[in-house]
């Protein structure tokens, strides 16, 4: 368990806080979906660190990212029109270029000029990479590099991006997305069918092997099989916010990273982004998904246990959810808006659950007391989660590059 000043420092993102201040100053994140924004289209509201923001698409095909409100008067630039790469106040037509620069005035008589010189509209460095908009929102004028993932620079017909809002603090998807001990369990009704993440089931106690690297950490879940083999799931954390999570047919090349980010202290946003490296995704059922901006909405709250099904659990349904997505995010929003640390009583199947706390909580403090932060490396594109059956030896040796080759080989 945590002391709530440690849960507080590790969950709380709003104002100064300083895990806030610190993903805002060090890192690049999500903001929504490429594909959302349109060209002269309507400006979208983004929230993000219980701040409000607008994003839109100019004309020349650019994105803008600024507060959301109108420096003149405080109107919601939501309204706004977009026209000629800039965004026009339509209470009194300021207009503000793409750029962030204020470029016209029309109520303004006296000197309009000068008087647009002072006027100041705050907006941000975006970069649009592997299908998302990425935003830097520190302060001061160099942003860190864009660190490069597996699937950012892919054609569009290789990845598809879905999103759901959550109820609940972002962190509970960061653990969620680590923890490979409950896939066999919550997800049991599903994992027969993709491929050998059926063995999740067959053993549902792994030992954990962790190590912490230069960009989060890597945790392998080693599941000892009834032949005497070894399962092993490799799952990697890419610091703050994205996880790979293992294929679950390794013949496919299909591969899924969810990226979890903080809208404000009790709401968060899982993207899914799912990706070939090599080849167009060609059997992808999320494409029939009717909303990729709330692909597995929660329904309910506790008052209809979020409508669980509990005719479907006494006969062939585990969980009493029919998407297994959906199963994730019902019980990440039932921990509570912000989960109560202070009151769990973790078992050894939660070895990832701490020592990802332990990195997140010390990074923080470092980052509150001046301490230099190690640069990552701006290319993460060998950053990749895997799975494979093997003998117990192997199994110990699963994070030798070598033996990670092979396997993909295989």
């Amino acid at each position: 368990m945590l002391s709530k000043e440690d849960n507080d420092l590790l969950c709380r993102i709003e104002g100064d806080t300083p895990m806030g201040t610190m993903l805002r100053h060090k890192h690049w994140v999500p903001a929504l979906r490429a594909a959302r924004l349109e060209r002269d289209g309507a400006p979208l509201p983004v929230r993000l660190f219980g701040k409000d923001y607008v994003a839109f698409r100019a004309t020349d095909g650019r994105v803008g990212l600024f507060d959301e409100k109108c420096p003149h008067r405080g109107v919601s630039l939501t309204l706004a029109r977009n026209e000629d790469c800039s965004l026009r106040c339509i209470f009194h037509g300021m207009k503000f270029h793409v750029s962030g620069k204020v470029v016209e005035a029309p109520t303004q008589s006296l000197n309009p000029e000068a008087f647009i010189k002072t006027m100041r509209l705050k907006h941000y460095p975006v970069r649009e990479a592997g299908g998302l908009i990425w935003v830097w929102l520190g302060e001061g004028n160099t942003p860190p590099p864009l660190p490069y993932l597996e699937f950012m620079l892919l054609p569009d017909e290789n990845l598809n991006v879905r999103l759901q809002e959550i109820n609940c603090n972002w962190m509970q998807g960061i653990e969620a997305t680590i923890d490979s001990s409950h896939v066999g369990i919550l997800h049991k009704n599903w994992v027969g069918n993709l491929g050998e993440l059926n063995l999740t089931a067959d053993n549902t106690a792994p030992r954990y092997d962790v190590q912490i690297t230069p960009y989060g950490l890597k945790a392998a879940a080693l599941r000892g099989l009834e032949n005497g083999q070894t399962y092993v799931r490799v799952t990697e954390l890419v610091f703050p916010y994205v996880s790979y999570i293992p294929p679950s047919n390794m013949s496919t090349g299909d591969r899924l990273t969810i990226i979890t980010t903080p809208i404000d202290d009790e709401h968060s946003i899982q993207y899914f982004v799912r990706y070939n490296i090599d080849k167009p995704i060609l059997h992808d059922d999320w494409r029939a998904l009717p909303n990729p901006d709330a692909f597995a909405p929660v329904q309910g709250n506790i008052s209809n246990a979020w409508s669980q099904d509990r005719a479907a659990m006494k006969e062939d349904n585990f969980s009493g959810f029919n998407n297994l997505q959906l199963e994730d995010f019902v019980v990440q929003t039932s921990m509570g808006a912000i989960a109560d640390r202070t009151q769990e009583h973790l078992c050894n199947g939660d070895q990832v659950i701490v020592r990802a706390r332990r990195m997140y909580i010390q990074l923080a403090r470092d980052f509150c007391d001046g301490k230099a932060l190690d640069a990552e490396s701006a290319d993460l594109r060998h950053v990749r989660s895997w799975s494979f059956i093997t003998s117990a030896d192997d199994a110990a040796r699963w994070s030798e590059p070598q033996l990670r080759c092979a396997t993909e080989a295989a």
